[in-house]
């Protein structure tokens, strides 16, 4: 679908996380949406969290990642650089909660939120060399097709909820068209459902397993899902790993204000008591300075009532500031409650490491290399030699090479 932003590079020259207001761990802050969703809740209502998201999230992957050779590769690569997986992880802050709830909402794994992590380091203002843009790097055609829009005035592929609400509808999509496989909905959402489908049609016609462990698929795809696990078994051993979860406070995640008439950014700003830069990345799709009203405006939650107070003033605010969790007034503040909501939907189950994921057959093409094939697998050549008792790395087209993931030796 796009060009992946590696993530570790990022790492080293996109800036630290904003911070704003103060830091702590609320119990649960619940409302109940007038939306009803069947999430497996007894009261039939959807419930809406504003604890910390990543601790949410953590309570929710209940299974083990087995120790597959090209997981291990990408998680040890991300531990290399502990803090720069720190920085983006909390780099998420504002944007997090909102994504978090509108996936519970969906029914949709809460993993998912981790996408944004790979595609963009949580950076709305990223854009990668095939003109992706935003926190779940839409690219042109993709964003058209999903109803962004992109103008010399505004990109909706920048802003959080637009965003947000079309990668859900395109995960859901693509789940649906892959029979519930989460490993092929994430490739596909990384290389395309094209690409995927034709490397399973290959596989089809020489008998060989589809999972998607078993693929042929891009070099960037091949890294994707098996980081994308990677990070959920780093979420999920933290502890052990050695990695500082984000300690999220509500106060900073954004909110809404719906503006009536023309201003600038600049003057906002001033008026939120925050930089240009940091109200300009909380609404990174508006491309001008000064945006023509009617628009919705984007502020952490800690600054939204000064700011709203200010605005109202002048006659420029349509509405009363609206959380995002629930598109409700903050007039109605939840109350405090610890909730026993628990959501089982993961991307991980039963299916997601079949039997024979562990050993592949490859099917060698034109213009392969036993160098070549080992890159795109993460293992030694030797080991390839040794698990087809070849004498030399000559190989050809048509040959079927056994990749045995369980033994190999991730480079």
């Amino acid at each position: 679908m796009k060009k992946l932003l590696i993530f570790t590079v990022l790492c080293l020259f996109l800036g630290a996380c904003h911070h704003h207001g103060p830091r702590y761990n609320p119990v649960v802050r619940i409302k109940y949406s007038k939306n009803t969703a069947n999430n497996g809740n007894n009261s039939g209502s959807y419930v809406s969290i504003t604890q910390n998201p990543w601790q949410y999230m953590l309570n929710q992957i209940d299974v083990n990642i087995p120790e597959n050779g090209r997981i291990k590769a990408e998680r040890e690569r991300l531990l290399r650089n502990p803090k720069g997986f720190e920085t983006v992880a909390l780099r998420s802050e504002p944007y997090v909660y909102y994504i978090i709830n509108q996936l519970r909402k969906n029914n949709l794994p809460t993993e998912l939120a981790l996408i944004p992590l790979i595609e963009s380091a949580y950076d709305p203002l990223a854009t990668s060399p095939a003109q992706a843009a935003g926190l779940w790097q839409f690219v042109p055609i993709t964003a058209k097709e999903y109803g962004l829009q992109q103008s010399s005035s505004f990109d909706a592929r920048r802003d959080l909820i637009a965003s947000t609400n079309s990668a859900i509808s395109l995960l859901q999509n693509l789940n649906n068209r892959f029979n519930g496989d989460w490993l092929l909905t994430l490739a596909a959402y990384n290389a395309g459902e094209g690409r995927v489908r034709r490397a399973i049609e290959k596989n089809q016609a020489k008998g060989l397993p589809v999972n998607y462990w078993s693929l042929d698929l891009p070099t960037e795809t091949m890294h994707y899902v098996p980081k994308i696990l990677a990070i959920i078994d780093i979420v999920k051993n933290n502890k052990r790993y050695g990695i500082k979860l984000p300690d999220c406070s509500y106060e900073n995640s954004l909110v809404r204000i719906d503006i009536s008439k023309n201003i600038s950014l600049s003057k906002i700003a001033k008026y939120s008591k925050l930089s240009l830069d940091e109200l300009t990345t909380y609404n990174a799709g508006y491309v001008q300075q000064t945006v023509n009203g009617p628009f919705h405006l984007l502020v952490p939650y800690s600054h939204a009532k000064d700011l709203f107070t200010k605005l109202k003033k002048e006659n420029l605010v349509a509405n009363e500031i609206t959380e995002l969790l629930q598109d409700t007034s903050s007039a109605n503040m939840p109350f405090e409650f610890k909730s026993n909501f628990n959501q089982k939907t993961s991307i991980i189950n039963k299916n997601t490491f079949p039997k024979n994921a562990k050993k592949i057959a490859y099917l060698v093409k034109a213009g392969d290399s036993l160098y070549s094939i080992a890159q795109n697998y993460r293992v030694k050549i030797t080991d390839i030699l040794q698990w087809n008792n070849l004498k030399n790395s000559k190989v050809q087209e048509g040959d079927i090479l056994t990749i045995n993931l369980a033994n190999a030796n991730p480079i």
